[in-house]
């Protein structure tokens, strides 16, 4: 084993760093009440901004997987770095809605996709045979990312006010990724070359690579596709709206400075727990199998939702709290699983942009979950009666695992066209 296969730790905690910053784009919720505040926004607007934001995110990745065939990872980050500080500044000097519209939920979620999709590829392909627990250390990264830098950001909102806190983050974040783009680096396909072998030949990741074009044209491409968009949109529903779910139990007035930190101490718990069900889930897709790791988060899905409903209706803030920590790991699962299926299932030639096309289930996920929370608090004065409607999509998507099955072996033809070119590089080198 090479130098730098025995030193590819070094390129994970890199890409964990990364990974943690990008992650915070889940702690909007954090910026709810100083927007509200200042320009009498509507909740379903201010839900609106971190939708697009969600949307773009996976626009982003898919650009990133476009990119990563010809260009190397550097310059990818670079470009990400730019749009990641430009969009928080001009953020800061937002007056409209359609503003920040654009500059933080177009151009930060545009960068903050393109650079997770290329940190998360540079360093899997240093991983091939520890594909499920790799990629969930490093979604972890992400999932937790919120918990880690929320109350950095809450102590920035205290001392600063919302604008400035965005020209920092615009700072920090851009230098960081530059400092990340300067560190990681690509393995050569002799240097994990054995590792690729092992791992094919353990089942870990499929001996089949489908390119972008067949995986779409496979029936269950589209039925994983589903239970992720499900899934997910209970997850971001939360995550969008935690701090003012909690207070709805702990101060439905709102008034109170002291309910604000236990909310979102609460909020904390959420993105703890997305981190942790990220890394969990790694290792039971690894020791486990892909139907025991289905099975689970959407149990957890269905229990947290009931958890959240009984908790809303009699008050109960631990009861609140305890769904919340399920959501969380549902939530962290649900991401730890997008990454696996796509190795597990289509191989990892083209994982990059596979994975982002898959990543794009976020899209209506992002626009059904968020929304619906929403306008259900906006219309109900209460969030019960959405905790309820998520309840029964939990249970349609316990349902929906068991028609999850791995793609059956693909019959050898002679004259099979393979959309990609042949020189186009192969996993573990500069390019998807």
């Amino acid at each position: 084993m090479t130098n730098s296969v025995q030193r590819r730790g070094i390129f994970l905690v890199t890409s964990f760093v990364l990974l943690c910053f990008f992650g915070l784009i889940y702690a909007w919720s954090l910026f709810i009440e100083p927007l509200e505040s200042n320009f009498g926004w509507q909740r379903s607007e201010t839900s609106l901004i971190f939708t697009i934001s969600c949307v773009t995110v996976c626009i982003g990745m898919v650009l990133s997987g476009v990119l990563e065939a010809k260009f190397s990872h550097k310059f990818i980050l670079l470009v990400a770095a730019i749009m990641v500080l430009v969009g928080f500044i001009a953020s800061a000097f937002c007056q409209t809605l359609i503003e920040i519209f654009i500059f933080y939920g177009v151009l930060v979620g545009t960068g903050v996709g393109i650079g997770f999709n290329c940190a998360i590829n540079t360093s899997l392909k240093w991983f091939p045979d520890k594909q499920g627990i790799a990629s969930g250390a490093l979604l972890m990264g992400y999932g937790a990312g919120a918990m880690i830098l929320s109350p950095l950001v809450t102590m920035l909102l205290g001392a600063l006010d919302w604008r400035m806190t965005f020209g920092v983050l615009g700072v920090v974040f851009g230098g960081l990724i530059l400092l990340g783009a300067a560190i990681l680096r690509t393995p050569s396909p002799e240097q994990v070359a054995p590792l690729l072998a092992k791992a094919q030949e353990a089942n870990i990741v499929s001996s089949e690579d489908y390119t972008p074009g067949e995986i779409v044209r496979t029936p269950m491409f589209w039925i994983c596709f589903l239970w992720l968009t499900l899934c997910t949109a209970g997850g971001l529903a939360l995550i969008s709206q935690a701090v003012p779910a909690a207070m709805e139990v702990l101060d439905p007035f709102g008034a109170d400075a002291s309910a604000l930190a236990t909310a979102t101490a609460a909020m904390g718990s959420v993105s703890l727990c997305n981190g942790l069900g990220r890394l969990i889930n790694g290792f039971v897709w690894d020791k486990l199998g892909y139907r025991i790791s289905l099975i689970w988060i959407s149990l957890a899905f269905s229990a947290g939702m009931l958890l959240c409903a009984f908790a809303t209706a009699n008050g109960s803030f631990p009861m609140m709290v305890a769904g919340f920590i399920l959501l969380g790991l549902m939530f962290g699962g649900t991401m730890s699983t997008t990454s696996a299926v796509v190795g597990t299932f289509y191989g990892t030639k083209y994982f990059g942009i596979n994975y982002a096309i898959m990543c794009c289930q976020m899209i209506p996920a992002a626009i059904i979950g968020p929304m619906l929370l929403a306008i259900t608090q906006t219309g109900s004065g209460s969030y019960q009666s959405a905790f309820w409607m998520f309840l029964g999509v939990a249970l349609f998507t316990f349902l929906l695992s068991f028609a999850i099955r791995r793609p059956k072996h693909r019959p050898a033809t002679a004259d099979q066209k393979v959309p990609l070119p042949v020189q186009e590089p192969a996993y573990g080198q500069a390019g998807v």
